[in-house]
């Protein structure tokens, strides 16, 4: 009994170094833990619960019940509830139904049910004031990662597996095997929740999991997912220098404008390989889209640009990359859709786009001093997260592409000017003009996407109540 108490401690102190190496918990913090009731999530219920006083900050639970799998996943909100409420932790459920969802947004119920736990963990947050969303990753899920990139064709990015620290995301045992998840659960006597799905070979990652690296570890090392988890740590390291060197030179090359991302063709042509393609993330990245889906491919296709004629264009999922005389543009583009279908915005929610390349999100109205003020400063430079003067729209609001007929306003003094004359002042490419998207009250446009607002619903220093409308992309 006395080696089961050392090796339990062990951990705990593994944990806790952990969590120190990568600052990922101060004094203070308030942490959101996902706790679905599987072995990992629980065993990071019981370490924050054996750290939470000696590092000072504060957690609470929150479940998500997906709506899949019937009276297992009502099962397992009852043991997730039963447990915060013998140790005395907050804790928070939420009910989807995830198929339903994904099916209405064309994505994944994988990856619906991911967006959806995210959002839930976020509202918990928000409402609680606390800062942090700690997440159940392991060793296992991090050799998974590394390997399902590289099979894609991933980066120095993807090859770095899972942070341990993204955002206001931690994961305190990445450093941990799922073997000594389950040894740690069991020495201290506590049960947890099975899902059988994790069993089933429908998921790329169940596959990977179940069957490749049952083969890695029987024929080639035993250790095959340790090592492959440390590696995804020294890659980190170069990743984190690469990126810190290409920062400097996207500060010396690169111009974001509403309309997206221009390169300088010489200082880009310049620079070493390896800088050009984490550039080529940061241009992805100040256009909102994701990562996830750039591979190797993506990233020669660009820089491919660098010895071909102007005018040449290449897409990377949802962004077109042109290549001009001096420099080389990104921009968010879809597949050649031609014009989409209109949208009618009628109040707070979430609206998904015709041609299911993204979200819609509209929140408010609010009172101009519940309001984030850093996001309403900074409404030039947040292209995709547009704040309105809500008084100002008297009509419903609708989500499209261009009509005859309209305008924005471009002065305090109501001056205006034609949507065609925008686009061409401003360079918009034509094959772009009719998938641009539009918020508009009429003629009036309120905003194009991913360009600018009209000046007539700006927010002001009269402004009562406001409107926060955000487009996300797929």
């Amino acid at each position: 009994m006395e080696g089961g108490i050392l090796a339990r401690d062990m951990l705990e102190e593994r944990v806790k170094a952990f969590i120190v190496e990568n600052r990922m918990i101060q004094a203070g913090d308030g942490i959101v833990l996902g706790l679905s009731g599987g072995a990992d999530s629980v065993c990071l219920f019981f370490m924050l619960l054996a750290l939470r006083e000696e590092l000072g900050f504060r957690f609470v639970c929150a479940h998500v019940h997906h709506g899949l799998r019937g009276k297992d996943a009502d099962a397992d909100e009852v043991f997730v509830r039963e447990l915060c409420g013998r140790y005395g932790v907050g804790y928070y459920s939420f009910f989807y139904q995830v198929k339903e969802e994904a099916g209405k947004y064309g994505c994944s119920e994988e990856e619906m049910g991911r967006i959806l736990r995210y959002k839930s963990f976020g509202q918990v947050l928000n409402n609680l004031g606390f800062n942090k969303i700690a997440v159940a990753h392991h060793m296992g899920d991090q050799a998974e990662t590394v390997l399902y990139h590289l099979c894609r064709g991933s980066g120095l990015a993807g090859l770095a597996g899972i942070r341990p620290v993204s955002g206001n995301r931690i994961r305190p045992i990445l450093c941990l095997k799922k073997e000594e998840i389950i040894k740690y659960l069991q020495g201290k006597k506590e049960s947890w929740r099975e899902d059988k799905t994790n069993q089933e070979l429908l998921y790329v990652r169940n596959r990977i999991r179940n069957r490749v690296f049952s083969c890695l570890e029987e024929l080639v090392n035993p250790a095959s997912v340790e090592h492959i988890a440390a590696c995804a740590g020294v890659v980190l390291e170069a990743e984190k220098y690469i990126e810190k060197q290409a920062k400097v030179a996207w500060e010396a090359c690169a111009r974001c404008v509403e309309e997206g991302v221009y390169i300088s063709l010489e200082c880009f042509a310049g620079l070493d390989v390896v800088i050009q393609k984490q550039m080529v993330f940061f241009a992805v990245d100040a256009l909102g889209r994701g990562r996830k889906d750039i591979q190797a491919v993506h990233l020669d296709m660009v820089l491919g640009l660098i010895e071909a004629q102007a005018g040449k264009e290449v897409m990377l999922p949802g962004i077109l990359v042109v290549r001009d005389y001096s420099e080389i543009f990104f921009g968010v583009d879809g597949k050649d859709r031609g014009r989409l279908e209109e949208i009618v915005i009628d109040g707070a929610g979430e609206y998904g786009l015709s041609d299911r390349q993204g979200i819609l999100v509209v929140s408010g109205p609010m009172p101009v001093e519940l309001a984030e003020k850093k996001e309403i400063v900074k409404n030039v430079e947040n292209i995709y997260t547009k704040w309105f003067d809500y008084d100002k729209i008297k009509d419903t609001l609708q989500l499209r592409t261009r009509k005859e007929g309209d305008f924005l306003e471009f002065s305090k003094e109501g001056s205006k000017k034609k949507l065609k004359s925008y686009f061409i002042d401003s360079k918009v490419p034509r094959r772009f003009r009719d998938r641009v998207w539009l918020l508009a009250e009429g003629s009036h446009i309120l905003w194009v996407v991913g360009y600018r607002i009209s000046e007539k619903y700006k927010v002001t220093e009269s402004t009562k109540w406001v409107v926060r409308v955000q487009m996300k992309w797929r």
